[in-house]
C-alpha cells in the first residue's frame, strides 16, 4: 500500500508541475515572466546535475559551472564554426562534457574526493580562463553572438522556436524530459548504488561495488545534464561569452540543492523553481543577488541542514508518532 501511494504521489506532482507549465503562457503574455519561467526550468534541471553527484553520490562537485560553460560553448562552436544544426551542438555538447568529466574524475579519485573537490574547481577556473584567452576560437571577452533559435524541420516548412512562448514551451519539454529521466536514474539501482556509496564506501567495496566506476557514472551524468542545461540557455539569450562560467551560477545551484535536500528530488525541483523565480519577481539587483544568494546558503547549512526534504521528513515522523501512540492505548 505505501509503496502505491507514493507512485500516485510522485506521479500526481508530476502531472501538476506539468500542467501548471503548460497553463502560465494561457496566463500571462509577457515576455518578462515568461522568461523568468524559462530560467527557472533550466536552472532546475541544471541544479539537479549537482544533485546527481553531490546529493545522490556524495560527491562535491565545483565542476558543474565549467561543465554548463563547455556545454555553451561546444554547442555555439558546431553552429556557428562547423554549421551544424542545434540539436547536433547539443548532443555534442553532452558527448564532450561527459568525456570531459569521466577523464577528470578519473584521474582526480585516484587521490580521494577532496582531491575532486579541488580538482574540479581548477577545471572550470581553467574553462573560464581558455574562454577569454583563446581567442580565435572563442572570440575571447566579445564572446559569440547571434546565435540563432532552435527550429524543427527545414526550409520554408521549419517550425522556429523564436518567440518567447515558443520557447517556454520548448524548455518545458526539455525540462519535464531531463528530470524524467533522472527520476528513473535516481530510483533504479543505479540510483540506490549512488546512495550507497555516498552513505558507506567501505561497505559498498566490501559487498563488491566497484565505487570508483559508479562514482565516474554519476559524474558523466551530472555532466551530461550541466551541458544540455547550458546549451539550451545560451540559445535562447542567444550569446555565450566567459561570464557564463561566473561563480554566480556555482552559488546558484549550491543554494537550490541544499535548500531542497541533498539526495532528495521533489524539494530540489520545487526549491529550484522557487529561487530562481522569486530574486526575480522582488527584482533584486545582480550585486545584492549575489550577497542575498551566499546569506542563504549559510543560513540553511546552520539552521536546515538537512533542507525542505528534512522539514518535510520531520513533520510526517511528528505525525506518524502520535497516531501510533493513539492506537496503542485504544482498546
Amino acid at each position: 500500500m505505501p509503496g502505491k501511494i507514493s507512485v500516485t504521489w510522485n506521479l500526481g506532482m508530476a502531472a501538476a508541475l506539468l500542467v501548471a507549465g503548460i497553463a502560465v503562457p494561457f496566463l500571462t503574455h509577457s515576455s518578462y515572466f515568461l522568461t523568468i519561467g524559462i530560467s527557472a526550468m533550466i536552472f532546475t534541471v541544471f541544479a539537479m546535475s549537482l544533485n546527481i553527484v553531490y546529493g545522490y553520490a556524495g560527491l562535491l562537485s565545483l565542476a558543474q559551472v565549467g561543465f554548463w560553460g563547455v556545454g555553451s560553448y561546444v554547442a555555439a562552436l558546431v553552429v556557428t564554426r562547423l554549421d551544424g544544426s542545434i540539436w547536433e551542438g547539443m548532443i555534442a555538447a553532452a558527448v564532450v562534457s561527459a568525456v570531459g568529466g569521466v577523464m577528470i574524475g578519473a584521474a582526480a579519485l585516484r587521490l580521494s574526493n577532496h582531491a575532486f573537490v579541488i580538482v574540479s574547481l581548477c577545471f572550470t577556473l581553467l574553462m573560464q580562463m581558455l574562454a577569454q584567452e583563446w581567442i580565435d576560437l572563442t572570440n575571447g571577452p566579445m564572446g559569440i553572438p547571434g546565435l540563432p533559435s532552435p527550429s524543427i524541420g527545414f526550409g520554408e516548412a521549419a517550425f522556429t522556436f523564436g518567440t518567447p512562448t515558443r520557447f517556454f514551451y520548448l524548455t518545458l519539454a526539455f525540462a519535464a524530459l531531463s528530470l524524467a529521466a533522472i527520476w528513473i536514474v535516481v530510483t533504479s539501482r543505479i540510483g540506490r548504488t549512488f546512495r550507497m556509496i555516498k552513505h558507506d564506501e567501505t561497505l559498498a567495496r566490501s559487498l563488491g561495488v566497484r565505487v570508483t566506476v559508479w562514482k565516474l557514472v554519476a559524474i558523466a551524468l551530472a555532466s551530461v545534464f550541466a551541458a544540455l542545461s547550458g546549451a539550451l540557455y545560451v540559445f535562447y539569450v542567444t550569446i555565450v561569452d566567459p561570464l557564463i562560467f561566473d561563480v554566480y551560477y556555482t552559488q546558484v545551484i549550491l543554494v537550490i540543492v541544499i535548500i531542497g535536500g541533498l539526495g532528495s528530488f521533489w524539494p530540489v525541483v520545487i526549491g529550484g523553481l522557487l529561487i530562481t523565480v522569486l530574486p526575480e519577481i522582488l527584482r533584486t539587483p545582480n550585486e545584492l543577488r549575489m550577497i542575498s544568494y551566499g546569506v542563504i546558503l549559510m543560513l540553511a547549512v546552520l539552521v536546515m541542514p538537512t533542507g525542505i526534504a528534512g522539514l518535510v521528513a520531520r513533520a510526517r515522523a511528528q505525525r506518524t508518532v502520535p497516531t501510533r501512540a493513539a492506537a496503542e492505548v485504544s482498546p
